[in-house]
C-alpha cells in the first residue's frame, strides 16, 4: 500500500533516510514537495509497525493524477470510492470507527493556479465525494480529511489523513515561549547528533523541546539557558528530575567532556539584544562547547547564515564542518550545521 509523509521543507532527505533504514531503500520514493512541506512516499503493509520521528502528517495515498488534464478528469484520477474503501486497513487502526455519516473535508494545495484555482480543486473533489458517497457530511473540523497536494508540475496525489496535531506537537508543551522550536526539527538535530555517548546537551534550552526529543529516544539530557523563565517553562514541559540548570552558554558550570552530544537553537536575530556583540558572544559560546562536549562528540546547531555567525564559528572552525541543511522556519531560511572534532 502506497503512503505519503510530510515534513518540514528542508527535512525531506532525512525523512527519506529514515523510512529508508525501516523500509528499505526500494519502497522509499523521492523527495517532493507542495509548496509547503516536503513529501515523501512510501510502500508498506497496513499492519506494518512504521515510526516517523521526523514527519508532521501521514497519509495513504488514494491516487494521482496531472494537473495539466481537465478539472474533472483530474479529480477522477485522484478519487473513488473503491480505493477510500481499498485504504480502510490502513486508516482504522488510527481513524477508528467512521460510522456510514462521517464528517469529511477535503484540503487543496496546488503550486500554480495557472490551469484551475486550488478552490475549484476542493469543490470539485468535494462533489466527487458527495456523488458516490451521498450520506457523508461536509464539516471542519471532520474526522475524514482529503488532502490533494501538487507535489510536482504534473503530479497531485489525494491522501486520506491518518495523523492529527499530536503528530506534530507530540502531545504539546505545557508552557510555551515565543520562537519554540518545532518537535520535527528538534528530531532531525538529534538525529544528526547521534550516535551519542554520553548526556546531550541543549544550552539553550528554551522551553525544552530539544531535551524533550532526547528524552524521548531514550537518551540522558541536559538542558541550560540564561533565562529564568526559560528554565521555568522547560520544568513544567520536562519530567520531573531532568537535568536543567540556569547559566549562560558561554560559561557553564559543567567539566571538560561532560556531554556527549551538543543540540542547540542558540538566539539570533532580535533575541542576540540578550547575548551583547552576537560575534563576541558566539565565539564564546563555541568555544564552551568544544570544551564541554566528548572529543568525537557532534555540536549541532540551527543557525542562519549572518555576518556574526560567519566571523565567529565558520571561517574560523570550518575544517570541523561536518553537514549543513537548510530549512525553512515559519518562511525563514535558515540552517541546521554539524560540527565534529
Amino acid at each position: 500500500m502506497r503512503f505519503f509523509a510530510l515534513t518540514m521543507t528542508g527535512l525531506g532527505r532525512l525523512l527519506r533516510d529514515e523510512l529508508a533504514g525501516q523500509l528499505g531503500s526500494d519502497a522509499v520514493g523521492d523527495v517532493e514537495n507542495d509548496g509547503r512541506s516536503d513529501v515523501v512516499t512510501f510502500t508498506a503493509s497496513p499492519a506494518e509497525a512504521v515510526e516517523i520521528a521526523l514527519g508532521e502528517d501521514l497519509f495513504v495515498e488514494l491516487g494521482t493524477g496531472d494537473p495539466a488534464a481537465p478539472l474533472r478528469r483530474l479529480v477522477g484520477q485522484l478519487w473513488s470510492a473503491e480505493r477510500y474503501d481499498a485504504a480502510l486497513p490502513a486508516a482504522a487502526p488510527r481513524l477508528g470507527r467512521l460510522g456510514p455519516r462521517p464528517g469529511f473535508r477535503v484540503v487543496a494545495r496546488v503550486r500554480s493556479e495557472r490551469g484551475f484555482l486550488r478552490t475549484d480543486l476542493r469543490d470539485e473533489l468535494t462533489r466527487a465525494v458527495l456523488r458516490e458517497r451521498p450520506r457523508w457530511r461536509p464539516a471542519d473540523p471532520a474526522p475524514v480529511e482529503l488532502w490533494a497536494l501538487q507535489t510536482r508540475s504534473r503530479r497531485v496525489r489525494l491522501g486520506l489523513r491518518l495523523s492529527d496535531r499530536r503528530m506534530r506537537q507530540r502531545g504539546g508543551r505545557e508552557v510555551e515561549r515565543q520562537g519554540a522550536l518545532r518537535p520535527v526539527v528538534a528530531a532531525a538535530m538529534l538525529r544528526l547528533a547521534g550516535p551519542v555517548r554520553g548526556a546531550v546537551l541543549d544550552p539553550c534550552c528554551g522551553s525544552g523541546t530539544i531535551v524533550r526529543e532526547a528524552l524521548d529516544r531514550g537518551w540522558r539530557a541536559i538542558g541550560a539557558d540564561a533565562a529564568a523563565d526559560a528554565i521555568a517553562a522547560a520544568r513544567a514541559n520536562l519530567p520531573p528530575g531532568t537535568a536543567l540548570v540556569r547559566a549562560d552558554a558561554a560559561a557553564l558550570p559543567l567539566g571538560a567532556g561532560t556531554a556527549g552530544a551538543v543540540v542547540t537553537n542558540p538566539p539570533f536575530g532580535r533575541r542576540h539584544a540578550q547575548a551583547g556583540e552576537p560575534a563576541r558572544w558566539l565565539r564564546a559560546v563555541f568555544a564552551e562547547l568544544r570544551r564541554v562536549v566528548v572529543r568525537g562528540g557532534a555540536i549541532v546547531l540551527l543557525q542562519p547564515r549572518s555576518p556574526a555567525f560567519e566571523s565567529a564559528v565558520l571561517r574560523p572552525h570550518a575544517r570541523l564542518l561536518r553537514e549543513r541543511h537548510h530549512v525553512e522556519l515559519l518562511g525563514l531560511r535558515s540552517t541546521i550545521w554539524v560540527f565534529r572534532d
